[in-house]
């Protein structure tokens, strides 16, 4: 048996795909009659996620989650995002570890693991 060794490339440079989640906004079939054209919120945020109605919720921006259920988004941490909506956490941790994958020099990805790392601690705590 041989076995190889040979340089591998670091989880901190590896980058998602181009077309991956955090550059695009998920596709859904258009409504009868409306446009192909994104909503102002999907141009203005890189992952806009919508209730079961339809209605915006939640959008992250640059490392940001934002509170967009109101007429004045909000910044609001990750802990928050998580809780807002259940049905959405997995999409939540997912989002941020793309996004943290994708700018490992950005201090921002360093607060990101962390406030993750507490809530859900926190989260894990309240269901045991």
């Amino acid at each position: 048996m041989t076995t190889g060794y040979a340089p591998v490339a670091s989880l901190l440079t590896e980058r998602p795909p181009e077309d991956h989640l955090i550059n695009r906004v998920p596709q859904q079939p258009p409504a009868r009659g409306r446009s192909h054209t994104p909503s102002p919120l999907h141009q203005q945020y890189e992952v806009v996620y919508e209730d079961g109605r339809g209605n915006p919720l939640l959008a992250f921006s640059d490392g940001q989650w934002w509170d967009i259920a109101s007429s004045s988004p909000r910044p609001v941490s990750v802990r928050f995002a998580l809780r807002r909506d259940p049905s959405w956490a997995g999409a939540v941790v997912q989002t941020i570890c793309l996004w943290m994958r994708s700018h490992p020099d950005d201090e921002r990805s360093f607060d990101l693991a962390t406030e993750l790392a507490l809530a859900v601690g926190e989260l894990a705590r309240q269901r045991a």
